[in-house]
């Protein structure tokens, strides 16, 4: 129970700090249907993604596939889906259950006819963008690193207190000249039972020349701004980070 708490004081505490925005996602555990591979998948996702223009849902959608993700024995990819609020996500939930198979019929050019996976586990969650040292598109990677890692407060600590911290990072991490990144906080919300973790907290790059420079510098970083790693120390605990490729195949929000 200590998540379902947590998540209505969290939500509370993003109401009256707004980050740079809101929204839900859901994430899909999936593995390879024999004889499929990967390519399907982006496929199969790529016909999803002409049913939401034609049905004019707001929602997109990106694959992940693990890079330094411990035992993923029981998935190979994880079809990661994002709306930008509450009311978008049931109203393309109702377009699928209510219209995606009629549709997949009469495009059987477009939808494959079989399916490229077996999804076994699913989760949706709060989506909240905290801060962002965006690049020019043409500078992205279509496939780019993003890290997950779990999260919870220290006693006495506050979600203000945590965003707040993590506006001064983004600062002293701007002036020190690293760009092309991201951090999301992602809470708990449906398909959840007991949990170890308060939050999930995601770190994302638009591109591996971006990630690259991070890792090569952020040791001097944080010899020359140790308030920068002593200051979220205080505030929350943090453990158990796993890597993926993140590759979005199409965006309708």
């Amino acid at each position: 129970m200590k998540y379902l708490v947590f998540v209505v004081t969290a939500l509370l505490s993003i109401t009256v700090q707004a980050q740079e925005y809101e929204a839900r996602s859901e994430f899909f555990f999936c593995s390879l249907n024999e004889g499929k591979t990967m390519e399907d998948v982006v496929a199969q996702s790529e016909a999803y993604g002409k049913f939401s223009t034609d049905m004019g849902t707001k929602y997109a959608q990106a694959i992940l596939t693990p890079m330094h993700a411990g035992d993923t024995a029981d998935y190979d990819y994880i079809l990661w889906g994002t709306w930008p609020d509450g009311a978008a996500m049931y109203e393309e939930w109702g377009s699928f259950v209510n219209g995606y198979g009629g549709w997949a019929v009469g495009n059987s050019g477009t939808a494959p006819s079989e399916e490229a996976g077996s999804c076994h586990r699913s989760i949706a969650m709060f989506n909240t963008a905290v801060i962002h040292n965006r690049i020019p598109q043409e500078q992205r990677d279509e496939r780019q690193p993003i890290q997950f890692t779990q999260c919870s407060l220290k006693n006495g600590a506050s979600m203000s207190q945590l965003y707040a911290q993590a506006e001064k990072n983004k600062e002293k991490m701007d002036k020190a000249g690293f760009k092309g990144w991201g951090i999301h906080y992602f809470f708990p919300y449906l398909g959840f039972e007991d949990v170890e973790y308060d939050f999930v907290q995601m770190n994302h790059w638009y591109s591996y020349e971006a990630r690259g420079y991070m890792a090569n510098n952020w040791g001097g970083f944080l010899e020359e701004n140790p308030d920068v790693a002593s200051g979220m120390q205080l505030l929350v605990d943090c453990s158990n980070t796993n890597s993926y490729v993140s590759q979005l195949v199409f965006n309708n929000l």
